[in-house]
């Protein structure tokens, strides 16, 4: 059994990515980028209830693939992935470990 490296990883995800959503040109991890700060922003505006207009995509860059992959991503949020947004947003954190205080002498 191989081990892929880092790079091997993130390569194999922009490839399922850009299978998945059908856009090849997730495969460039600049462009995937792009694509998830779409969908980031999309579901940020959901939980803050800040979209009046479904229609009314903010503008990300001046770069017109780069905007336009931000268009993409932000398309693809679902009702679906809204509700679940929503469902981990409102739950409570898990407790987590308290960090100990250090003294220095």
């Amino acid at each position: 059994m191989s081990v892929l490296s880092i790079k091997q990883q993130k390569v194999a995800v922009a490839i399922q990515a850009a299978g998945y959503f059908g856009i090849p040109e997730l495969k460039n991890p600049r462009y995937l980028a792009c694509f998830k700060d779409g969908r980031k922003a999309h579901l940020k505006a959901a939980l803050a209830n800040q979209i009046a207009d479904p229609k009314a995509i903010p503008l990300y860059s001046h770069h017109q693939t780069r905007q336009s992959l931000f268009e993409k991503g932000w398309r693809s949020v679902t009702e679906l992935d809204r509700l679940r947004a929503r469902a981990r947003h409102s739950q409570p954190p898990l407790l987590q470990p308290q960090k100990k205080e250090v003294h220095h002498a």
